[in-house]
């Protein structure tokens, strides 16, 4: 593999590698494939992604096989490192990404905001399968996959946040049986940027799930102004809401999904001050049926507080976005916003799970809050994105290569604090940027 024109940060370790976190304790330590055990899509890729077993070696050995992997820095942001390359054992599989999206997620992780168990983050990515053991049936090298980040039996076993994820040139599964619900086929044209959409989609599909198992209303207001918020307005009006507003924060990226039609100026509300009485008045008088919230964690309490006055009896509150803390004081009770996500996890229960919340003059709302997709909703969004691609390719904004990924994260740090770096234009950020690797190879 040709290096790149950095030099490498620091030696690699197994803890750098695929298989840290949450992931070693339900798959095992690392094992030597036996001999002929691996098939190869052809030799110049088995020479390029086979290795020994790792090591902590330092990375100028000819004896170890290495591969790039964005990591932590501890100066905020990320660095580009060499991490040593998995063996693939007998029961194993290696996927090299290929699209993975930069989500708000990642950006609060590389900003001190979260920390995670996981020292390679991203998780909402395509890829290709590099390499199967022998004993694996299921999947067959060049097979174009779409990763699936949240385990439906352990919501917090997740890809990039409990076990290292997807910024990094190959990515070890062990024993893929064990670990199915990762990894979904998707159609070969799916290997693009936009591929990098299907999983944001497919959670918003499954927030539309779960209003539509108990509201018929046509008034939603979006709380957000990031890419996941626009994916959630579009979603919303396909499933008949006709009438959608915008809470934008101080980041002027507003302007942009006034720009790109997304919406009319006059829908977007600005998050300060007297929300409610300015989404009432733009209304006539009229309430909401439905809040989606996509936020930062830190602000969603006050989402939530503005929500309930403007929101019908009866309405219903999503929490897309995790808060921050996760218990949130509403009404004169604590509301556990991470008990409520683990009670509607990839799709079950089928009835979704909503939690009551009365306010002093009587009004009673549903607040609701999800992790993970099913395979249902992640076929649904690859249905969505491949009879409808038009309506999201916008969104990605920003395509970068590996290389190139640390500054593209520095200055999102730099913009999710509110402090662009110089010399870049007002209204500059990226709406969805994603992170390409692996060009040329498959």
């Amino acid at each position: 593999m040709t290096r790149p024109p950095v030099q490498p940060d620091r030696k690699a370790s197994a803890s750098d590698s695929g298989d840290t976190g949450g992931a070693r304790s339900r798959t095992g330590q690392s094992r030597s494939a036996p001999a002929g055990s691996n098939r190869h899509v052809d030799s110049i890729v088995r020479d390029r992604i086979s290795s020994p077993e790792r090591s902590v070696t330092a990375i100028d050995s000819p004896t170890v096989k290495n591969h790039r992997a964005l990591t932590g820095d501890r100066n905020l942001g990320a660095r580009l490192s060499w991490v040593s390359t998995p063996v693939c054992g007998p029961y194993d599989v290696i996927i090299a990404p290929r699209f993975v999206g930069l989500c708000g997620t990642d950006i609060q992780i590389f900003r001190g905001a979260l920390r995670p168990l996981a020292n390679i983050l991203g998780h909402e990515g395509v890829g290709v399968v590099a390499e199967v053991g022998e004993f694996v049936e299921e999947w067959s090298p060049g097979d174009p996959v779409v990763f699936n980040p949240v385990n439906p039996s352990d919501p917090d076993e997740i890809l990039g946040y409990s076990f290292d994820g997807l910024f990094q040139e190959k990515f070890l599964i062990r024993n893929v049986r064990t670990m199915n619900w990762l990894i979904r086929s998707v159609p070969g044209d799916m290997l693009s940027p936009v591929g990098a959409l299907i999983e944001p989609i497919a959670t918003a599909i499954y927030s539309q799930d779960l209003v539509n198992r108990s509201s018929n209303g046509h008034v939603a207001v979006v709380v957000g102004d990031g890419p996941v918020a626009l994916i959630n307005s579009i979603v919303l009006r396909l499933n008949g809401f006709n009438t959608v507003l915008m809470v934008h924060g101080r980041s002027p990226r507003y302007r942009w999904a006034v720009d790109g039609g997304y919406f009319d100026g006059e829908d977007v509300i600005l998050g300060q001050g007297n929300v409610a009485e300015r989404i009432i008045k733009r209304l006539g008088d009229e309430l909401v049926d439905v809040v989606i919230v996509c936020t930062p964690g830190e602000v969603a309490e006050q989402a939530l507080k503005d929500a309930l006055i403007y929101l019908k009896p009866d309405g219903i509150i999503n929490l897309v976005s995790a808060a921050t803390p996760s218990v949130v004081s509403l009404e004169g009770r604590d509301l556990d916003t991470t008990a409520i996500r683990h009670r509607n996890c990839c799709g079950y229960p089928s009835s979704g799970y909503f939690e009551r919340i009365e306010t002093p003059d009587g009004k009673s709302v549903r607040v609701t809050s999800q992790r993970g997709t099913s395979a249902s909703h992640l076929n649904a969004s690859i249905e969505l994105l491949g009879g409808r691609s038009s309506d999201f390719d916008a969104l990605v904004t920003d395509v970068v290569d590996l290389a190139d990924a640390p500054a593209l994260i520095s200055s999102a740090v730099a913009w999710s604090f509110g402090r662009p770096k110089s010399g870049e234009a007002e209204g500059g950020r990226p709406m969805k940027a994603v992170i390409e690797l692996n060009k040329g190879e498959f």
